[in-house]
């Protein structure tokens, strides 16, 4: 029989055999991908902030700022990375210039949260939907521009506010 390990993330035991060996400790296999998935999300995040910073590697604000993003707020690095891609590039936002650090997470993340579960929703119907029928559908519709371009409140009398 083989012996049990304790996974650190989930705490299940499983077989020695039937784990991971990382860093002096035995993951089962998915809280393994999962830390390995979590790792390259904070790299992308750490090279996501020092291409928008321009600069070579994060201060250490920007690091106490992540660390307490995620301990706080339960915030993932992936999120923390598209809320920054959302706030600077797609709403273009304050300046980069402007800002010390990535104070603006908190106040702008669930905002760009929905924004890309929207968009996600949006493509996911798209790919449902046959262009070429859409296309085809199309109606011309013509407007009269005689009738548009009289002014109705020219032809309205005048009321003198001395007779009232």
């Amino acid at each position: 029989m083989a012996r049990k390990v304790k996974c650190p993330e989930c705490g299940t035991y499983n077989d020695k055999e039937n784990t991971v060996y990382h860093n002096s400790k035995y993951y089962c296999k998915i809280c393994y991908e999962n830390k390995q998935k979590e790792a390259q999300d904070y790299k992308a995040l750490i090279a996501y902030i020092c291409e928008l910073y321009q600069i070579d590697v994060p201060t250490g604000w920007m690091l106490k700022q992540i660390k307490d993003y995620k301990e706080q707020f339960h915030y993932t690095y992936r999120g923390i990375k598209t809320t920054l891609h959302y706030f600077y590039e797609i709403q273009e936002g304050n300046s980069v210039e402007d800002s010390l650090g990535i104070g603006i997470v908190p106040f702008v993340y669930d905002e760009a949260k929905k924004f890309y579960i929207d968009k996600k929703a949006i493509k996911d119907n798209l790919k449902d939907c046959d262009m070429q029928k859409v296309q085809n559908r199309k109606k011309v519709i013509h407007i009269n521009r005689n009738q548009d371009e009289k002014n109705k409140y020219k032809e309205m009398a005048l009321i003198n506010i001395e007779e009232l």
